[in-house]
Formats: structure tokens, sequence, C-alpha cells
């Protein structure tokens, strides 16, 4: 099994280095997704995203959203280089230490947590509800030992695509309508 996984890995590296949008390795543990470069419409999905990026520690300083043709998008803003991270969908919201629930509006929930990063001066919502097609709304939920969490309601269990920008550093979630 060692050998497949490590197959594995050498595949989704070598994906990534000839510059496809996103590789995603199943049969591990945890789905691996590798993003190289602007994802295309056929790179959403509602699979786990997960990105190990060692060695980073970013500071998260803002999360902003935005209501496009055929997408909505949230936008974490970060300062250094990317750390890892995972999107995932969850059947509930709660706050990172006191375990209570984000009283987000929505059918829908998704969780992102940034590895190894801190938000000392987030700048961003603490809990904002919105009126867009897919996003319902988002919350800042938790920033604990090198955790910065984040809750996102939608209406429904839309695609969504997963992309990193750098010059400045972001992390960026797209939504289906």
């Amino acid at each position: 099994m060692s050998r497949l996984r490590h197959s594995i890995k050498l595949l989704v590296a070598g994906l990534a280095a000839a510059g496809l949008t996103t590789a995603v390795a199943a049969g591990l543990t945890t789905a691996v997704a590798v993003s190289a470069g602007p994802a295309t419409a056929s790179s959403y999905g509602t699979t786990p995203v997960v990105v190990h990026h060692p060695n980073h520690h970013p500071k998260v300083t803002n999360l902003r959203v935005g209501q496009h043709k055929s997408f909505d998008r949230v936008v974490i803003d970060l300062r250094g280089k990317m750390s890892g991270y995972n999107v995932r969908f969850v059947k509930h919201l709660h706050y990172d230490g006191s375990g209570n629930p984000v009283p987000l509006k929505g059918k829908r929930f998704v969780s992102v947590v940034l590895h190894s990063a801190s938000a000392p001066n987030y700048q961003g919502p603490q809990l904002k509800q919105y009126g867009f097609p897919s996003l319902r709304g988002v919350a800042f939920t938790g920033d604990f030992e090198g955790y910065v969490s984040f809750g996102i309601s939608l209406t429904h269990k839309a695609p969504f695509r997963v992309n990193e920008l750098t010059n400045p550093t972001r992390l960026v979630i797209d939504f289906k309508h």
C-alpha cells in the first residue's frame, strides 16, 4: 500500500508541475488536491479539498465575498506564503474552543481550516449574512494553536472550486449557482 501512496503522490506532483489546474488523488486517508493555476468550470466539485504546504505560517488579515454571474466567491487574504488548508462540507458549524453552534442561516455548510496560520490582526467579518444565489453567510470561527477556521453557509450543496492566488496571497473559493 505504501508503494501505491508514493506513486499517487508522484502523480499528483507531476500533474501540478505540468500546470494542470486541479488533480485529486483518491485512495488516501484524505483526498489531496493540488492547485497549480486558475481553475476552470470543470474543476468544480463537492469532495473535500486538502492541501499541504509545510513550513509556511501566514497571517490571515481579511475575508471578502462577491457575487458573480455564475458563482459566488469567498476570498481569504493572507500575509505570507500560503499554508495548508482543507475545505469541506460539514453537517454543522461550531466555534473553535467553545463548541457553540455558529448561527448562520443556510441549508448546507462548508468548513475552511488553514493550518499553521494565525489571525492576530484579522479585520474581516466575524459573522455576516448574505442573500446571494448560493452564499448565505460567513463566520470567523476560530484562531487557536495554529489553526484559523471559517464557516460558510449556502442555499444548497453547491459545487465549489478552490484556487491559490499570489501577490498578494489569497485563498479563493467559488460556489457555483
